[in-house]
């Protein structure tokens, strides 16, 4: 007669696969969660590269003009004078966007940045031209930037040689 073995066959219980699943579920949620946390990072971080960027253009902007011109702050507007002493471009702060008021067109730098602060002022006996930039990102928080231009003011300079 033929001898009938059992062998112990081994297998997952259903206890066994509920853990097994449970903590494969966490390290997913774990994982995902991480995903969606690093693209708000991104995205916040592209926002302000985005907004800081258009800043840099504005003060390129800027820059170009103080080589041979003089400027004049009032009630933080930067007022810049050509060489006759003709208004030829005035930057002020309206409705949380900037405003670049030439002779005869108004352009905002871009419809879509809402500043908190834009304050601009001279220092270093009027010789760098000081903003303080402020703005909300995507998450609310301020976010501060502060820069610097130089201010040649050729005709200032002229001015103060004739006196």
């Amino acid at each position: 007669m033929a001898k009938v073995t059992t062998q112990n066959i081994k297998g997952l219980t259903l206890i066994e696969l509920l853990i097994y699943m449970s903590i494969f579920s966490i390290i997913c949620l774990m994982v995902t969660s991480s995903v969606f946390y690093l693209q708000k990072i991104i995205q916040n971080n592209n926002q302000n590269y985005y907004v800081k960027n258009h800043i840099y253009f504005n003060l390129n902007i800027l820059q170009q003009y103080l080589y041979n011109s003089s400027i004049k702050i009032v009630d933080n507007e930067l007022k810049i004078f050509d060489k006759n002493n003709n208004l030829i471009l005035t930057q002020k702060i309206d409705n949380k966007q900037i405003k670049n008021i030439y002779q005869n067109k108004t352009f905002i730098i871009d419809e879509y940045l809402n500043f908190e602060k834009y304050e601009i002022s001279l220092t270093e006996n009027n010789r760098l031209l000081k903003f303080d930039i402020t703005w909300s990102d995507n998450r609310g928080k301020l976010q501060n930037l502060t820069e610097y231009l130089v201010v040649i003011n050729q005709n200032f300079l002229f001015q103060n040689a004739s006196i």
